[in-house]
């Protein structure tokens, strides 16, 4: 059966968010309607409609992702679902395929998502670009290996406004040196980020607190606490977010976290792998860590993606790439490294490395490396070649997004 997929109208926007929320098995939420529809483009939605009923829907948030040593224009992709009577049905492929040929004619060369299954989105291009960490720490086991460094500064409670209106400059230069960063408009800090209407079902009372030195924020943290009620220090802190500009900021900011008084276990999600607090602990096993997959990469544009980050060695190598599910991605290209640029073209040369347009998405942040995929069965070249391109390809920091797009 053929369904009709467009754009919605503002009208349609109910329905289109009634059928997320069914396909996610949500119970519909009209008090939150009106905040996420502040940071919804309609241009950029596709509804698949069966009749007047929404019974598919994806959306895109256009922003720029940093790549290793740049940002590029991304598209954002979020609100995928199909309701579950209409799933096995095609809806779904049938939305991504549009979703992807409009990226294109965009001129964006990369589209970024959180995968509700991980199952689902390989099969239409998109790789594992990024895992993030969570953690969960005794309280009483948070003492630090060496002493703090000093810290000039001070940290400071601040409400919702004072932070809305200082901590977007303190993100936005955070987000420049960190591969997996996106840039945040005003409406996703206002109705997303910090949103004052509450979805979290754990509850709990929100907090902000910023570390500032000579009167300049150098970093901040959101968290949240849930209380004990036996009068005991029994209760759950909760870091939602922890930006820092400085070494100094980051251990400041964790060391008043580990401060708080009253609490039991401290916890942390979408944290980057290469935190350096399992470093700073004196017990770090005490500190109980779980990774898992975060952003997912697509290629549009093989030129344009590898000549728009950067490189921190000179070489070049021969990727052949497929791509079932998006032809015009695929082709054979060079790609010639230096510290000044890259330039990335057609050739007919022999492959250094045979991959999909998914595992190039896995690797493209610098965060995974060829040779691990090998041993996987996902990529195809000779060993020594695959490990030239391990360093050629490599970033000094680990890919990190840190919140839910």
């Amino acid at each position: 059966m053929a369904y009709d997929l467009r754009p919605i109208t503002e009208e349609e926007y109910p329905a289109f968010a009634t059928a997320n929320a069914g396909g996610f098995g949500w119970e519909p939420n009209p008090e939150m309607f009106g905040d996420n529809l502040k940071t919804l483009e309609l241009d950029r939605t596709l509804a698949s409609f069966d009749g007047p009923e929404v019974v598919g829907t994806t959306a895109i948030f256009s922003f720029d992702l940093t790549v290793p040593g740049n940002t590029l224009p991304t598209a954002g992709v979020t609100w995928v679902s199909v309701k579950p009577t209409h799933r096995r049905q095609g809806i779904l492929r049938d939305m991504m395929a549009r979703q992807l040929s409009d990226v294109r004619d965009r001129g964006e060369a990369l589209a970024a998502l959180w995968a509700s299954e991980s199952i689902i989105y390989g099969r239409f291009g998109y790789g594992v670009a990024a895992q993030d960490m969570e953690f969960k720490i005794d309280r009483l086991r948070t003492a630090l290996a060496r002493e703090a460094p000093g810290c000039s500064g001070r940290t400071r409670l601040v409400s919702r406004d004072e932070a809305m209106a200082a901590w977007p400059a303190v993100y936005d230069e955070a987000r420049k040196v960190r591969p997996g960063f996106f840039s945040r408009s005003e409406p996703f800090w206002q109705y997303h980020t910090m949103r004052e209407r509450d979805m979290d079902r754990r509850g709990g009372s929100r907090f902000n607190v910023q570390y500032e030195e000579d009167g300049a924020i150098r970093g901040y943290a959101r968290y949240r606490v849930r209380p004990g009620h036996d009068g005991m220090a029994s209760g759950a802190l909760t870091v939602w977010e922890l930006t820092a500009l400085t070494s100094n900021a980051y251990s400041a900011l964790w060391q008043y976290i580990f401060g708080v008084d009253l609490i039991a276990t401290i916890e942390a999600s979408h944290r980057p792998q290469d935190e350096p607090l399992f470093w700073m602990l004196a017990d770090p096993r005490r500190l109980v860590r779980s990774v898992y997959d975060t952003l997912w990469l697509r290629i549009i544009d093989v030129p344009a993606a590898m000549q728009g980050r950067s490189y921190a060695w000179e070489g070049d190598i021969v990727l052949d790439v497929r791509d079932p599910f998006c032809p015009w991605v695929e082709g054979r290209f060079e790609l010639e490294m230096s510290t000044e640029g890259a330039k990335c073209t057609p050739t007919t040369r022999d492959a250094d490395v045979t991959l999909s347009a998914a595992d190039l998405g896995a690797i493209y942040l610098g965060g995974e490396k060829l040779t691990t995929l090998a041993r996987a069965g996902r990529v195809e070249g000779d060993y020594e070649a695959l490990r030239r391109a391990d360093v050629l390809l490599g970033w000094d920091r680990a890919p990190w997004c840190p919140e839910v797009f």
